[in-house]
């Protein structure tokens, strides 16, 4: 099994749980938060806690096999998708989309003022293709 590789090279414990929240990322269509993480792996593992989503993606994270996102400062949504990449936020449908532009010079070169950049997220807000499209 792939995931079983995965985690084994980031040093994560294999567990059923784990392996299970890690599906539901790659399954996933959208980003989604914690929350709606812990409804979908709860139809598999009734027991497990929130706390517990929580934690796993905490580890997933630290491990760089997820990204954070805060597109909307008080809400977390997770990325499998760990590649440098921009996000788009609709502000009618509310929908977020990954976005892919070239990077400028300072992104390309990872460097800024003579600062190292080790990461970076940048988020775009408007009205999606769709929501236009609904508006006209």
């Amino acid at each position: 099994m792939k995931i079983v590789k995965i985690f084994k090279e980031k040093n994560i414990r294999v567990t059923p749980q784990r392996i299970g929240i890690y599906e539901v990322l790659k399954k996933a269509k959208r980003h989604l938060t914690a929350e709606e993480i812990y409804e979908k792996i709860t139809e598999k593992f009734p027991a497990l806690s929130l706390a517990t989503v929580y934690s796993v993606l905490g580890i997933f994270k630290e491990k760089n096999l997820i990204r954070e996102i805060r597109i909307i400062p008080e809400k977390s949504y997770f990325d499998i998708h760990i590649e440098n990449h921009h996000y788009f936020l609709c502000r009618m449908c509310g929908g977020i989309y990954d976005i892919n532009i070239p990077f400028c010079t300072t992104l390309k070169e990872r460097e800024i003022a003579g600062c190292l950049i080790e990461n970076f997220q940048s988020y775009f807000y408007g009205i999606c293709k769709e929501c236009r499209g609904n508006k006209r």
